[in-house]
């Protein structure tokens, strides 16, 4: 999933969103901004596992 790009990524998580919901219609807005915020929290935390910083205080 690494060479997708970011707009392919939130567009996969919203269609799993929407099918785990019943696949409501109307709703794509909802599910695309859902997505968005997971797949953005999602690659933060990996740049942050992959730099060493997982949130830790920087130290002084």
């Amino acid at each position: 999933m690494s060479d997708m790009t970011m707009e392919e990524k939130i567009r996969a998580r919203a269609y799993e969103l929407w099918q785990q919901d019943g696949c409501l219609e109307g709703c794509a807005d909802e599910y695309w901004h859902k997505a968005r915020a997971l797949v953005e929290k999602e690659m933060a935390v990996h740049d942050a596992a992959e730099t060493g910083d997982a949130g830790a205080p920087a130290s002084d």
